[in-house]
């Protein structure tokens, strides 16, 4: 694990960027890392305004994740208006190239980028920021091991469908692995033991 302050990089996501970068043949590996970069500083930004801290930002080949300082700990609506603030930013960015686009084409390939971003991040499965946010809505109505099972459920059932559609298009010629990959990818962050928190050792 390479460490430089706060941030954390794995090997397998160290692997996983340079082989990206070099199968990528227009170049949008720079832009999607950018749009990826203003989605954390969104998630960053919000635990700061909601009197959190931000104890590590750990980046594996599943994705990012934010370990917090249990020192300071956000309330249900602080944690989860930090959680919306990503898929937030990636949308409002998109919106902000789109409109400064022009002949530009760069821009109009980043709003792309951060809209998808910030809509798939949105979708309610763990460990997707609409997962968390999903499972801390329902952990106000319910027992927190019924929202888990609940969002749990919810996941498989739409992973499932995304490898199903995934599968259909490779079955009809297809292609693009685009949605197969990102279903496998999600199929891999279930399969993720959930983090447990636990007090800061000195």
């Amino acid at each position: 694990m390479l460490r430089l302050g706060k941030l954390e990089c794995s090997g397998g996501f160290l692997l996983a960027a340079a082989l990206l970068f070099y199968m990528d043949p227009g170049d949008l590996i720079p832009l999607a890392a950018l749009a990826a970069g203003f989605h954390e500083l969104g998630h960053w930004t919000a635990v700061r305004l909601m009197g959190g801290e931000v104890r590590v930002l750990r980046l594996t080949v599943t994705g990012g994740n934010m370990e917090l300082d249990h020192r300071r700990p956000l309330t249900y609506g602080g944690e989860l208006a930090a959680i919306l603030a990503g898929p937030g930013v990636n949308l409002l960015l998109a919106l902000l190239c789109a409109r400064l686009g022009g002949e530009r084409e760069a821009l109009y390939a980043l709003s792309g980028l951060s809209l998808a971003l910030g809509w798939f991040n949105l979708l309610p499965i763990y460990p997707l920021d609409g997962g968390r946010a999903l499972l801390l809505i329902l952990s106000a109505f319910t027992t927190p091991g019924r929202a888990r099972q609940a969002v749990w459920g919810c996941s498989v059932i739409l992973v499932a469908l995304l490898l199903a559609a995934g599968m259909s298009l490779l079955w009809r010629g297809g292609r693009n692995l685009t949605l197969l990959g990102m279903a496998l990818w999600l199929l891999c962050g279930l399969t993720r033991r959930e983090e447990r928190r636990t007090p800061v050792k000195k």
